[in-house]
């Protein structure tokens, strides 16, 4: 089964690691609302085909953001400013028993919760999932997401400004020519027109 992301992409919470019932790895793609659908495509391609659908250059993301949160791999997925996914590791429940990358969208993550054999992230839609990286990874993982979250409001931020200078700058430069074109045309318009030679206008 494939699920259409093109449908549900917006309200994505979680796409981790799943088994299938023919055998082998799947993802489970996880809504807000708490739908669950499984796919049989990776929980990489997923993320690739998600971030063609936000025309997001994935490698452009680790070059530009990496270097800002200190990393050059496991870099947190921003495919908006709502919508960051933190890459964690999950297990994927086949045999032998494997341990694969996921990814939860830190908009979703409601709170963590400890336990013996492994954290619990708790989502805003009820739903627990098992987590296998320690609870200081998490966190860190958690503040990196929002560290993200910031430098998008910045730069969104900072595009706004450009765009409005570029919009006033325009509006100045219409102004002025108008400005400078009025005289020309009150002298046109308002000049006595006379009659080309050779013809005269009767009424």
């Amino acid at each position: 089964m494939k699920c259409q992301l093109e449908l549900i992409k917006k309200k994505i919470a979680a796409v981790i690691p799943a088994p299938h019932a023919e055998g082998g790895e799947a993802a489970l793609v996880i809504t807000t609302d708490g739908e669950k659908y499984l796919d049989r495509r990776s929980t990489g391609w997923i993320i690739k085909r998600l971030a063609q659908l936000y025309n997001t250059d994935l490698h452009a993301v680790k070059k530009n953001y990496g270097p800002l949160l200190g990393r050059k791999r496991l870099i947190p997925i921003p495919l908006g400013v709502k919508l960051v996914f933190l890459p964690l590791t999950f297990k994927t429940d086949t045999f032998p028993l494997d341990r694969k990358l996921g990814y939860i969208s830190l908009e979703q993550i409601k709170g963590v919760r400890k336990e013996a054999d492994g954290n619990i992230l708790v989502l805003k839609n009820s739903l627990e999932l098992r987590c296998f990286n320690t609870m200081s990874t998490i966190h860190l993982k958690i503040r990196e997401g929002g560290l993200l979250q910031k430098i998008l409001k910045s730069e969104l931020l900072q595009g706004e400004a450009s765009c409005y200078l570029a919009e006033k700058n325009s509006c100045l430069a219409g102004t002025i020519c108008r400005e400078e074109t009025a005289p020309l045309a009150a002298a046109f318009f308002y000049c006595p027109k006379k009659p080309l030679p050779g013809r005269s206008f009767k009424t």
